[in-house]
């Protein structure tokens, strides 16, 4: 393991890495300042390395991140500052070429490092996990088509890591097996083994050619789904699952789906319906927000299995809803989902007495999203609305951390130079702090 990847780069030392500075653009309301922790030159020079995000665990830092030729790299670095140990993730490991292939990288109770990525339309969910507690230089390929040492999902795409209070690892992934939807992993960390929220999809609930993978669905249960698409029945469709808990412990899980056929994709994706389901046990059972119990797997269409519909626009022409809603719980308690709509801009409504009504001025807190390298992951929560970030920044921070702290940790490229796509060798992790009132 090499501290500071100074044999391949050039990490700043410790002491002005950490060097506490005014935050470069405060939001107007409040005041922030601004930790630069990690400051390292050496990084692939190309827009993709924006895809970094960092996950926070017991004072450290962990993040994957990229060197020239797309060779991976994870780096452990303390959040209060300094030197930065690096390795790669696994001796010559080069990412695909695809700019879909991003990853994520969290740590269980146990303290085993645990990564995803190198995805797009992956027959399973590649995961890697360290061979020791909190330790980067050495990591196992644990995962397979009928293994529980990983994830479950097939033909995956987009991983997302969620850490429940008690610690206890989430993931969630895009699927494609046997039907366009997402599949949620729960982590027992004591056996080092998951298991998918979900179940298979009913028979008499698939059609044509997908009714004949019936067989085949018991290997592939999903946890959320929809039949339609764009170009058609089963067509693409590109849902993302978030997944909070409130003060209470309670779970809380929003995804966008697509339900009504549209022609194929003419610049970007969309959606139709947004859905919403609680649960007090870990996801084993899931309720509307009235109380109503759901089943497994979640989807739009009217019956048992269909969830909170929190909203949904089909009329006119496409687009109609971004592809990823967000989930945030208030000040009081309340889930708030937020979404944006193609012809009416951004809303955001909050479940009050099991219904759900527009928050206050919801319009200003969700904002057009801003479109990414590819056309996905448009993630821009209103929580982080007022500190400030640009529309990179904020996909990259830290959200576990930012919901326990208050704090934002996010990634960024001080010599980017947007018009060339390029400045990107030079990465930083940032801490912003809100400067409390006196």
């Amino acid at each position: 393991m090499l501290a500071g990847g100074l044999a391949f780069g050039k990490a700043l030392p410790a002491v002005a890495a950490a060097k506490t500075e005014p935050a470069k653009k405060p939001a107007d309301a409040r005041k922030f300042t601004d930790k630069v922790i990690w400051d390292f030159e050496g990084c692939m020079d190309h827009p993709r390395s924006q895809r970094v995000q960092p996950f926070v665990h017991e004072g450290q830092v962990y993040a994957v991140f990229w060197m020239p030729g797309l060779k991976t790299y994870v780096v452990k670095v303390p959040l209060a500052g300094g030197k930065g140990d690096t390795a790669p993730l696994m001796p010559g490991h080069v990412t695909g070429e695809d700019p879909h292939r991003g990853y994520r990288i969290a740590v269980d109770p146990t303290g085993r490092v645990h990564v995803v990525g190198d995805m797009h339309g992956s027959a399973w969910v590649k995961h890697w996990l360290s061979n020791k507690p909190k330790d980067i230089s050495a990591f196992e390929f644990a995962c397979g088509a009928d293994s529980k040492a990983g994830p479950q999902g097939a033909q995956v795409t987009y991983p997302a890591f969620f850490r429940a209070p008690d610690g206890t690892l989430y993931h969630s992934i895009r699927c494609g097996m046997p039907a366009m939807g997402v599949a949620i992993s729960v982590l027992d960390a004591k056996t080092q083994t998951w298991s998918i929220l979900g179940a298979s999809i009913p028979r008499d609930q698939l059609e044509g050619q997908r009714k004949n993978m019936a067989a085949k669905t018991g290997a592939h249960p999903v946890s959320i789904w929809e039949d339609n698409g764009e170009g058609g029945s089963y067509g693409y469709m590109q849902p993302h699952a978030k997944i909070v808990w409130d003060r209470n412990k309670r779970m809380h899980i929003a995804c966008s789906v697509l339900n009504k056929n549209t022609p194929s994709a003419q610049g970007r994706h969309t959606h139709t319906h947004v859905l919403y389901a609680y649960s007090d046990d870990g996801g084993k059972t899931i309720h509307r927000g009235d109380g109503t119990e759901i089943r497994w797997p979640m989807r739009a269409d009217e019956g048992p299995y269909q969830g909170d519909v929190v909203h949904a626009e089909t009329e006119g022409n496409p687009p109609w809803l971004s592809v990823v809603a967000g989930l945030r719980i208030d000040e009081k308690n309340r889930p708030v989902v937020s979404y944006h709509s193609f012809k009416t801009g951004g809303h955001s409504k909050v479940l009050e007495k099991g219904k759900w009504v527009p928050l206050e001025d919801a319009t200003k807190s969700a904002a057009k999203p801003e479109a990414s390298e590819t056309d996905d992951e448009d993630d821009l929560d209103d929580e982080l609305s007022d500190f400030g970030l640009t529309a990179n920044e904020r996909r990259s921070v830290a959200m576990d951390h930012f919901r326990d702290t208050g704090e934002a940790l996010f990634v960024t490229f001080p010599d980017m130079n947007r018009r060339k796509d390029k400045g990107f060798s030079r990465i930083q992790f940032v801490l912003r702090s809100p400067v409390k009132a006196k």
